[in-house]
């Protein structure tokens, strides 16, 4: 079965899932390319992070990230064990990289049938998929999301749950339909929140310790047709944005940090 990704650029998470996902899939997987689209790293969304994180918080993600820049540098010079980017992902697993600007665009979608793509799955794709794209894979078109849906549909799960004070989350692999985080669901797993779990420890821990493999259980019961969907209630969802000064503050109550 071939595979091709939709994805955006990141340093600490999406690298990590993408490098375990690629180890864990079955051997008879073939990921034949992946399209990063622009995503979360913009310069119009730093007043966003600077609301959430403070301006402490901001700086040291900051050199976090330049650290991560650096290192993926050298990657490409001497090699590593690790992966610091998306890119550099792609990379360690030889898989070209894409850049289209529209996933939906018709010259995209006859790209993806040219390359007999069976199935797309898309690992935080900043961009709306629409009805076209979602039926050109004859395996159709799966997201993971991190939390337990249909609760905490939307952005930054992560942070709403630990802002709320939920005992657990989890990963949700699903079919996509058009609208938000809603299609059958295929594979769960919930992730146990610890009482000394930041936002950037749960997050790695959900999306790369328990994101991955359920990623890869979903892509085998694909391809060997042995899943079993179960429904995503639209009347049980609920829904968040990018946080606001409230929930910073409920959060910070909670006595929960960014890292």
């Amino acid at each position: 079965m071939n595979l091709f990704l939709l994805t955006q650029p990141d340093a600490f998470y999406i690298p990590k899932l993408l490098d375990q996902f690629i180890e864990e899939k079955p051997e008879s997987t073939d990921v034949v390319g992946a399209a990063v689209f622009p995503g979360e790293i913009a310069v119009e969304n730093v007043p966003d992070y600077l609301r959430l994180m403070g301006v402490r918080g901001t700086v040291l993600n900051g050199l976090d990230f330049a650290r991560h820049k650096t290192l993926d540098v050298l990657d490409r010079a001497v090699g590593f064990d690790d992966v610091y980017s998306v890119r550099g992902a792609l990379r360690a697993h030889d898989i070209p990289e894409h850049t289209p600007e529209n996933a939906n665009d018709p010259a995209f979608l006859d790209f993806l049938r040219e390359q007999n793509v069976d199935l797309v799955v898309s690992i935080t794709c900043p961009q709306i998929v629409k009805e076209e794209l979602l039926e050109c894979p004859p395996e159709g078109v799966i997201n993971i999301h991190g939390a337990l849906l249909p609760k905490y549909r939307g952005k930054l799960p992560s942070f709403w749950v630990l802002a709320n004070g939920e005992e657990k989350t989890g990963v949700t692999v699903h079919y996509m339909n058009e609208d938000l985080d809603d299609g059958p669901i295929i594979v769960q797993k919930e992730v146990p929140i610890r009482a000394n779990d930041t936002l950037h420890t749960l997050v790695l821990r959900s999306k790369v310790q328990y994101g991955a493999s359920a990623l890869a259980d979903a892509v085998q019961q694909i391809e060997s047709e042995t899943f079993e969907t179960k429904d995503n209630p639209e009347g049980e969802a609920t829904y968040f944005s990018f946080p606001d000064a409230e929930a910073i503050q409920r959060f910070r109550k909670q006595g929960r940090k960014i890292r």
